[in-house]
């Protein structure tokens, strides 16, 4: 149990900040723009890049990413990302607590232990 609570421990110090976290996913495409005369017609197309966001309900969010936007959008993303990895080990952390303490019939496993909390 103390190599769990330990594991849980040094999963919850790897979280990333916060501020940056950026649900959706960025997306590349090449795009026409519907004039004869433009290199587009030709299947070339013009690159647009942008952060796609489905929400509850089917609505889906769709912002147009200048190039300067794109890294950060993109780290925004890799931020969210891991958050969800961490937070899935920790959850099966936990429910593997849960189990040992129904096993030894004690209650309090998901408390944090010692000074710092959580």
């Amino acid at each position: 149990m103390e190599r769990l609570l330990a594991r849980r421990q040094r999963l919850v110090r790897q979280l990333p900040p916060l501020e940056n976290i950026l649900r959706g996913s960025v997306v590349e495409r090449s795009i026409g723009c519907g004039r004869a005369s433009c290199h587009c017609a030709d299947g070339d197309g013009h690159p647009v890049t942008y952060l796609s966001v489905t929400h509850a309900g089917g609505r889906t969010e769709q912002i147009s990413l200048p190039a300067t936007l794109v890294d950060s959008a993109r780290q925004g993303v890799a931020v969210y990302q891991r958050w969800w990895e961490i937070v899935e080990q920790i959850s099966a952390i936990n429910r593997e607590l849960l189990r040992l303490e129904r096993q030894r019939g004690k209650r309090g496993a998901l408390k944090p232990r010692g000074r710092g909390g959580g």
